[in-house]
């Protein structure tokens, strides 16, 4: 039912209680776990600017190494852990497409700015675009 879950990570609460849920898919569908860490804007951490400024081009995320102990605690190996720069709506559509996924999970509020109280958040924005189905937890 489930062959391919991608879960959105942001290191709130909520985003954890989705890993929980796609780990917990995971067992039951024997679906695979692809994560997705967006780091909008201007939000790239320092590490990852002096990492740029030495030469290097893969970001990091203390976020996204969290979400992967995670996922590994639960005894299943993450297919992908993406953390990229750029809006979280998009960059989560993209891992979507690409890995055809069939579940899509989200933090209902997570650590989103204020603006996106009113433009509407990333998880509403997914609820409504989606060409799978959505988990929304809270």
């Amino acid at each position: 039912m489930f062959e391919s879950i991608v879960v959105a990570v942001d290191g709130s609460d909520a985003a954890t209680r989705g890993v929980e849920a796609a780990c917990k898919l995971s067992e039951a569908f024997g679906g695979e776990v692809h994560l997705i860490h967006a780091l909008e804007n201007k939000a790239v951490v320092k590490s990852d600017q002096a990492k740029r400024a030495t030469g290097g081009n893969g970001l990091t995320s203390d976020v996204m190494d969290a979400a992967v102990k995670q996922v590994r605690s639960a005894g299943i190996t993450p297919s992908s852990a993406t953390v990229a720069e750029g809006d979280a709506f998009d960059e989560i559509m993209m891992i979507v497409g690409l890995y055809a996924a069939d579940l899509v999970i989200t933090g209902r509020r997570g650590l989103g700015t204020l603006s996106g109280m009113f433009a509407g958040s990333t998880s509403q924005q997914i609820a409504k675009h989606a060409s799978c189905a959505f988990l929304s937890i809270k």
